[in-house]
């Protein structure tokens, strides 16, 4: 692709991602690959350019958007201008370029200043303000300016470290070990890793450290009975079948057919076999649950949130969140927390864990939990983070160099032996 053929590209894709955002379509990510899939004649040089440049334009979305009344084809020139790039040198209308530039957009051009105002600066919707300052104090600039960096690619070593280690000696891929779990791998770049032998092998998975910390606090052994409430793709569950060293059961629940698919494809590579999964819906879900009800060691509950600790690897959903959105997931994670409690036997942990950092559904749902629950204890977490209650945990990229991750865990106790 010529370098104004790459520009077209980003125009296209930056209108795709509006589109997108209004309707509550394909993350950009997707929306960059089905891109790419159709168009096999461009190189690796291509999609890296065309990619790069469209998630620096969604990393000041905010400020492009306002200042360009939303066109495409004019948030990709402020872009340009921003970082001192000549528009003028690919908008020259020839074949495969975008159309000639106009006088217009040439004065618009001219007048693009680097954002002033800090919403637009932290690239953040300005009706979250509160809600983050409240979270991050007098380190909100830091944090937020993390939020908005691109995150490491991650792994977690399911088995053979010496052999994944090797592979990467001979590969001369960069990588550092985990600082907060033992079992993460930072690479230095970003990387094919499903190509690799390693992770066709299932000795590999891609998950942050934040999330492999969060499963280490659930404190699994050989022989529980575990139950996954939101398996997703598996990823929580995977990992918890290594601390079980393949004993046990664990039941995987999601409302998704096709996550609960790829998870049983990750479950064969693993090599573990102590998976059962179960689709819910509206029809089985009681019914269902019932069956488990007060016989649980373990469950895990990775619940439905707003993403919000996950702004570096999806920059463009802090701008598919509302009030009205947050206000869904607080109240389907208190119905979860219910199901949760009910599966649970006396002595056993729901560890709660979102991927945000919003305290409405962090901190405030346990305390909101634990005033109606009189058979719960938080169990305190002994690590530290920026968390705003004692005894549970929140991480975040500035201060822990992960993804934003909240986990707390709840205990039910047998009140009716106490009483005895």
């Amino acid at each position: 692709m010529l370098p104004s053929a790459r520009i077209e590209a980003v125009i296209d894709l930056t209108a795709q991602v509006a589109i997108s955002l209004k309707e509550k379509g394909p993350a950009a990510d997707v929306l960059t690959r089905k891109y790419f899939s159709a168009r096999r004649y461009a190189g690796s040089k291509d999609r890296r350019r065309v990619t790069n440049l469209l998630y620096d334009i969604i990393r000041r979305w905010g400020y492009l958007s306002e200042i360009s009344d939303g066109d495409a084809r004019r948030m990709v020139l402020a872009q340009l201008a921003l970082t001192d790039d000549d528009p003028k040198v690919y908008f020259t209308g020839e074949k495969h370029a975008p159309d000639l530039i106009t006088a217009d957009e040439i004065s618009f051009v001219q007048n693009v200043e680097p954002e002033k105002l800090e919403h637009h600066r932290l690239n953040y919707p300005n009706w979250l303000e509160g809600d983050l300052k409240d979270r991050f104090g007098d380190k909100f600039t830091q944090e937020m300016l993390a939020l908005n960096e691109r995150a490491p690619l991650t792994l977690r070593i399911a088995r053979n470290t010496e052999k994944i280690l090797a592979f990467l000696s001979e590969k001369e891929i960069g990588y550092e070990r985990g600082v907060h779990a033992n079992s993460a791998i930072i690479l230095h770049e970003q990387q094919q890793v499903r190509d690799w032998p390693i992770y066709r092998e299932g000795l590999v998975e891609i998950q942050d450290e934040a999330a492999q910390l969060a499963v280490k606090y659930v404190e699994l052994k050989p022989g529980q009975q575990v139950m996954d409430l939101c398996a997703g793709a598996g990823g929580k569950a995977l990992a918890a079948a290594g601390y079980m060293k393949n004993k046990g059961q664990i039941y995987a629940f999601d409302i998704s057919e096709s996550r609960l698919k790829e998870f049983k494809v990750r479950a064969k590579r693993s090599k573990h076999h102590i998976f059962q999964s179960f689709v819910l819906t509206k029809k089985n879900r009681a019914e269902k649950l019932s069956e488990y009800e007060g016989n649980m060691d373990r469950v895990i509950l990775d619940v439905p949130c707003t993403g919000t600790g996950t702004w570096r690897r999806n920059p463009e959903s802090r701008w598919r969140i509302t009030t009205e959105t947050v206000k869904a997931y607080v109240e389907t994670q208190r119905e979860l927390l219910a199901e949760a409690w009910d599966a649970v036997k006396p002595g056993g942990r729901v560890v709660y864990m979102t991927c945000s950092i919003l305290k409405s559904e962090n901190e405030d749902q346990i305390e909101h939990f634990l005033s109606e629950h009189d058979d719960a204890t938080l169990v305190p977490i002994k690590k530290n983070g920026i968390e705003k209650l004692a005894g549970t945990l929140q991480l975040s990229p500035f201060s822990r160099d992960t993804d934003g991750f909240f986990v707390a865990i709840l205990e039910k106790q047998d009140i009716k032996t106490q009483s005895n």
